[in-house]
């Protein structure tokens, strides 16, 4: 064989690389898919990933060259026409038709090729003209016949059909119409630029009746859709009846490309069959949905939150706010009174410096359903428009364990409840402490009125008493303590309710972003991801494609 040109092996090398790429895509794909798509289709994708990285492990020095045909097409004497001797009558132990022979040319060792394929019957070709060294690389097959009765030849033939770079399918004018090689020619419709079809026996007909046997095998051959496929004429006893075949195996020989063409196909359609699992057979759902909308979402978050009992929670906050205020900030002689009563939040085990979860009644069925059917409604929003499996995977993504859902909300509401509890305002102790002076004044005038009283009825001597502007001062240390301490006390529950709503509308904005963040963590990014991971699948397959 001829050396290839430096261009020729730069363009063998990138088209190498392009295909290496192709099965790493394709591989990355099958990877992906795992149990989201039909077994059949990713154990196949499999099986070609396997077979293109062993036959690329072997190198491109061998060209496996197929020879496929029906009982009495002269398949065998096709062979030993191209090799240029009876290799049946040189002791290579094998019924013509019942196991594969291999006939090599050139002396690169083709072992481990072949042992790969499982073919022990080899033949050594020996190059005893030009031709034949033009063919060094090349290694012919002699394959069982596709239509033989045992069920072990027509596997074998399969197997081989699966594993050769180039398929010639070996007919002839009684047989070129038989269904059984149609039927392997549409199994193959993919694979045109890696078959060769050889109308065999040529020279039993006249130059008119090839013509139209020639042409009738065409159209039957264009009608198995395979495009691309050369038919060519031999006949395996007229002198030079085989030149065109071995032409056109000596041009695949120096070119490789019938390596490349038939793994190239493979992938392809590997790949196709992948992609019609992944997205709609008419691509128009390949970008995929825009994913959840912006209302679907705030819905979500919203019966969430609503789940979650944020009413009582909020209602819980503003009630333990006003206690706190009224406690520190109320008449003296009365606040004491709110200690009777237990802590809003600490019946919920939610009081700032607690931690765990709270104490409240879990979520009700009905909240509970709204939620649930929230999510579902959020689920089939972005899967809505994409082919089976996506809504059921999507939906299987986006709906997490009911008790681990609500578990994490209740956690995240205690947390959010505790973070926001203030430290007691300044103003808190400002009033407080007026209060107590308030409180004292009153107790000093009320001690001082009553011990002028006792001695008014002891008879004892008149004390004297100051006043200002005719007021005793002892009256209106009383009076004035008692009234402004119930003014302030007043004054300082208008400010402790505007200060408690603001407490729990605090609540309520800290508790629906931690609800949104639980959504998202638990709900939207699962989602997001099993649909990312499907548009990732489709752009590996339409890169495995050749897209």
């Amino acid at each position: 064989m001829s050396p290839l040109s430096a261009r020729a092996r730069r363009k063998s090398a990138n088209r190498s690389e392009s295909l290496a790429d192709r099965v790493t895509a394709l591989d990355q794909a099958v990877q992906l898919a795992g149990d989201r798509l039909a077994p059949e289709p990713v154990a196949f994708a499999e099986a070609i990933v396997s077979k293109a990285n062993e036959r690329l492990r072997h190198g491109t020095k061998h060209l496996l060259v197929g020879l496929l045909g029906a009982t009495g097409s002269g398949k065998s004497s096709l062979c030993n026409a191209i090799v240029g001797s009876d290799i049946a009558t040189t002791g290579v132990r094998r019924p013509t038709t019942s196991s594969t022979l291999a006939c090599v040319w050139g002396t690169e060792d083709s072992g481990p090729l072949l042992d790969w394929l499982g073919v022990s019957n080899r033949h050594q070709v020996e190059a005893t003209s030009d031709l034949d060294s033009e063919l060094a690389g090349l290694v012919l097959l002699d394959v069982p016949d596709h239509d033989s009765i045992e069920v072990g030849h027509r596997l074998e033939m399969e197997q081989i059909a699966e594993h050769a770079d180039l398929l010639v399918w070996v007919t002839d004018p009684e047989k070129y119409a038989d269904a059984a090689i149609h039927h392997y020619l549409r199994r193959l419709s993919h694979h045109g630029s890696a078959m060769v079809v050889v109308l065999n026996k040529s020279d039993q007909l006249s130059e008119s009746e090839f013509r139209a046997c020639r042409d009738d095998l065409v159209r039957l051959v264009d009608d198995d859709g395979v495009e691309g496929t050369p038919v060519v004429k031999t006949s395996a006893v007229d002198p030079g009846g085989i030149d065109d075949l071995r032409g056109l195996l000596v041009r695949r020989v120096r070119s490789q490309a019938s390596i490349m063409a038939r793994l190239e196909a493979d992938v392809a359609v590997a790949a196709s069959d992948l992609l019609g699992e992944a997205s709609d057979p008419e691509g128009s759902d390949r970008n995929g949905p825009a994913g959840i909308s912006k209302n679907v979402a705030t819905t979500l978050a919203e019966d969430l939150t609503d789940a979650v009992g944020i009413n009582t929670v909020s209602q819980a906050v503003v009630a333990g706010y006003r206690r706190d205020a009224i406690e520190q900030t109320g008449w003296p002689f009365t606040r004491w009174t709110q200690r009777l009563r237990p802590h809003p939040l600490r019946r919920l085990h939610l009081e700032k410096g607690t931690a765990g979860r709270s104490s409240r009644d879990p979520a009700s069925a009905g909240q509970r359903t709204r939620a649930l059917a929230s999510i579902r409604k959020a689920a089939d929003s972005a899967s809505s428009g994409l082919p089976d499996p996506w809504p059921h995977l999507v939906r299987q993504a986006g709906i997490p364990d009911e008790d681990v859902l609500f578990d994490r909300l209740d956690l995240v509401v205690a947390d959010a409840v505790r973070d926001v509890q203030p430290r007691k305002p300044l103003w808190w102790k400002l009033v407080g402490s007026v209060q107590l002076l308030l409180a004292l004044a009153a107790i000093v005038g009320a001690v001082w009125l009553l011990g002028l009283a006792g001695a008014a009825y002891l008879q004892l001597p008149a004390l004297p008493t100051p006043t200002i502007r005719r007021i005793p001062v002892p009256t209106g240390l009383l009076i004035g303590g008692a009234i402004l301490g119930w003014l302030l006390a007043m004054l300082s529950r208008v400010l402790a309710s505007i200060g408690a709503r603001r407490t729990g509308h605090a609540v309520r904005k800290d508790v629906a972003q931690a609800v949104r963040q639980v959504s998202s963590e638990l709900i939207l990014a699962p989602i997001e991801t099993e649909l990312a991971q499907r548009s990732q699948l489709i752009g590996l397959l339409e890169r495995a494609g050749g897209s």
